[in-house]
C-alpha cells in the first residue's frame, strides 16, 4: 500500500540499484522523487522525498556530501540515490558511515541509468499505491462509521488489505495535537508522525491496517501474547516525543476482537479512552478500555439528567460556596481524593502548608456535613466529581 525505500528495489529500471548504507531505514515511506544537485535547494523540500543526485554540484567533496545527507535526514526525507560516475566516482566510506549511523538509506546506481527512468518508475508506483491506500482508507471508514450488513464479499475485501480472520486484533486510536498547528494543515509533520508509527510497528513485527484522520491515526493491530499492547503504545509515544517537537500524543486502546464487525465497537472504545485521558488532562499517556472503570458506566448511561442530579446533590453546596467566596474547595477535595486522603502528598501537590490543607478539609466537612474519613463519603464525592467532569466533556449544560 505504501511505496518504501525497500519496495523500489523491485521496480523497473532499478535492477542495478544497490543499497550501500542505512538498511535499518528501508521502511521509510517515499512520497515523491526529486533531483537535487545543489545542497542549498534542500530548504524547499517538504519531507518524504527520495533524492536523486549525480554530484554535479558537489563533485567529490566528501564533507559536502556528508553534510547534505545530515541535512536532508533532519528534514525527514526518505533516502538518497547517488549516481556513481564522472562527478562522484564511488561512495565514500564517510557517506556509508553516516548513512548507517542515521539509519538513512543510501543507494548507488550506475551513471548510465537515466534519472528520468528511475523517477518515472518510482512515481508510477507511488500513484498506484496511493490509489490502493485511498481505497483501503475508504473501506475502513465504511466499517467504522457506517452501518451495513457484513458479508463474505466484505470479508474477502478486508483480507486483500491484510486482515486475517484467524487472528485476534486490538484497535488503537492515536490522538495527536501539534501545539503550533493542526495536522490537517501540516501534511509534512503528519506524514513524519505516520512514518514514526510504522517504524515502531515494524520493530514489533506488527503488520497493521491503519487510516489517517484529521488529528488521529486509527490502527487495527494483530495481538500477540508475547507483546502487550501497552508496550507498543508506550513505544509509540516515546518515539514521537523523541523525534518531534510541539506534538502531544495520547493513545486509546479498544477491546480485543476476532470478528471484523466488532472493529467498530473496539474503535469506539478507544475513542472513549481518549476522552477520559483528555478529561483528566493527561498528556503523552495511554489507556485501555479495560482500565476505564466507572467511566464505562457513564458512557452507557442514557439518563444523564439523573447523573447531573447526583453530582449536584453531592457537590452543590461546595460549588455554591466556592462561587460566592472565590475559593477552590472543590479543587482541594478533588486532589485529596486523588492522593487517597494523604495529607502530606495533597498539600505538596497543591503547594500549600499541611495546616492550610487541614483547615480546608474541616471547612469542606462543615459545608457538606460529611466526614471525609468515611470511605463511603469519599466514594460518593469521587463519583460526583467524575460525573461533573464527564458531563462537561460531553457538552451537557451544567
Amino acid at each position: 500500500m505504501l511505496t518504501t525505500c525497500k519496495s523500489i528495489l523491485k521496480l523497473p529500471y532499478l535492477e542495478k540499484i544497490k543499497v550501500v548504507a542505512g538498511e535499518e531505514g528501508l521502511n521509510r515511506i517515499i512520497r515523491w522523487v526529486q533531483v537535487v544537485e545543489y545542497p542549498e535547494y534542500s530548504k524547499w523540500l517538504k519531507g518524504g522525498e527520495l533524492i536523486l543526485i549525480s554530484g554535479i554540484g558537489i563533485k567529490n567533496n566528501i564533507n559536502a556530501l556528508v553534510d547534505f545527507i545530515k541535512d536532508i535526514n533532519s528534514r525527514n526525507l526518505s533516502g538518497i540515490v547517488i549516481s556513481v560516475g564522472p562527478y562522484i566516482k564511488g561512495i565514500p566510506k564517510e557517506v556509508v558511515e553516516i548513512g548507517n549511523q542515521l539509519n538513512f538509506p543510501v543507494f548507488q546506481i550506475p551513471f548510465e541509468v537515466k534519472f528520468i527512468d528511475v523517477s518515472q518508475s518510482i512515481c508510477k508506483a507511488i500513484f498506484a499505491n496511493k490509489v490502493d491506500q485511498e481505497s483501503m482508507d475508504n473501506f475502513m471508514k465504511d466499517i467504522i462509521f457506517r452501518d451495513f450488513t457484513f458479508s463474505e464479499d466484505i470479508l474477502n475485501r478486508a483480507m486483500v488489505y491484510g486482515y486475517d480472520p484467524k487472528k485476534n486484533y486490538t484497535s488503537f486510536v492515536i490522538g495527536l495535537n501539534n501545539t503550533n498547528s493542526t495536522f490537517k494543515d501540516n501534511l509534512p509533520t503528519k506524514h513524519y508522525v505516520e512514518q514514526i508509527v510504522i517504524d515502531v510497528l515494524n520493530k514489533w513485527k506488527k503488520k497493521s491496517i491503519y487510516i489517517m484522520q484529521y488529528n488521529s491515526i486509527i490502527l487495527m493491530i494483530p495481538e500477540n501474547k508475547k507483546i502487550t499492547m501497552n508496550n507498543i503504545a508506550k513505544n509509540i509515544i516515546e518515539s514521537i516525543n523523541l523525534k518531534t517537537e510541539n506534538i502531544n500524543v495520547n493513545i486509546g486502546i479498544g477491546g480485543g476482537f476476532s470478528d471484523l464487525k466488532d472493529f467498530k465497537t473496539s474503535v469506539n472504545e478507544a475513542h472513549r479512552c481518549l476522552k477520559v485521558l483528555k478529561l483528566n488532562r493527561e498528556i503523552n499517556a495511554f489507556k485501555s478500555y479495560d482500565e476505564l472503570g466507572i467511566y464505562k458506566l457513564f458512557f452507557k448511561m442514557e439518563d444523564q439528567e439523573e447523573m447531573k442530579k447526583f453530582y449536584l446533590d453531592t457537590l452543590g453546596e461546595l460549588m455554591d460556596y466556592d462561587l460566592k467566596n472565590s475559593t477552590d474547595l472543590m479543587g482541594t477535595l478533588d486532589m485529596y481524593i486523588r492522593e487517597s486522603g494523604n495529607i502530606n502528598k495533597t498539600a505538596e501537590e497543591l503547594f500549600i502548608h499541611r495546616n492550610t490543607l487541614k483547615y480546608r478539609i474541616k471547612r469542606i466537612e462543615e459545608i457538606s456535613k460529611c466526614n471525609l474519613r468515611d470511605i463511603n463519603v469519599l466514594f460518593n464525592f469521587d463519583t460526583a466529581i467524575k460525573i461533573k467532569k464527564f458531563l462537561k466533556m460531553e457538552s451537557i449544560s451544567l
